[in-house]
């Protein structure tokens, strides 16, 4: 079974993080940390409620196109607890509106949606060049990110990672979250 999350505006349901939007309050200290980078979202840890995962992007699209691989994936990804939306614009990705993260919901494996944990990745290039120094360096799949499912109304400019998806991977025995690669259509 996947377990899937959703954009939407929906107060009703179960909220489990946002996409756009100011950083959490986690990074208003780690500014070294996250220089040229821009904030995408942040969303619960299926495995674990008390844990969040923050995504960043760098400024530069082609800094982020050149870096799109293991171990060289410029996107980076920071595990923490629960922390509110600051109030610091400096690194808000510009021409996203932000939106509710709605989730999880238990699903057929065959089923993903804009945030997706399943067993394997619904991947827009089955390459081998993509995972296998993941698998050599103990990483596993773990959460796919599509912007294949994104709302209408969610962006203003281009799509983040044109139009394609982001593969996180989680080390089999550390736990650490990493962003694998990203692929764009």
């Amino acid at each position: 079974m996947n377990l899937i999350a959703s954009i939407g505006q929906e107060e009703e349901k179960k909220i489990i993080g946002r996409i756009g939007g100011n950083v959490p309050c986690f990074f208003l200290d780690k500014e070294k940390t996250i220089k040229e980078y821009r904030f995408y979202m942040v969303f619960q840890n299926p495995n674990n409620p008390k844990e969040f995962f923050s995504i960043f992007i760098p400024n530069e699209y082609g800094f982020m196109l050149d870096r799109n691989i293991y171990p060289n994936c410029s996107v980076k990804v920071f595990s923490h607890a629960f922390s509110k939306e600051s109030k610091n614009t400096e690194y808000t990705l510009g021409g996203i509106n932000k939106a509710h993260i709605i989730g999880y919901d238990q699903v057929d494996n065959n089923k993903f949606d804009f945030i997706t944990k399943a067993r394997t990745p619904k991947l827009l290039q089955d390459e081998t060049y993509y995972t296998e120094k993941l698998k050599k360096d103990g990483y596993e799949f773990f959460i796919q990110v599509d912007e294949n499912y994104y709302t209408n109304n969610l962006l203003q400019e281009n799509y983040i990672f044109g139009y394609g998806a982001l593969y996180l991977y989680k080390h089999r025995e550390s736990g650490d979250v990493i962003a694998g690669f990203w692929q764009y259509s």
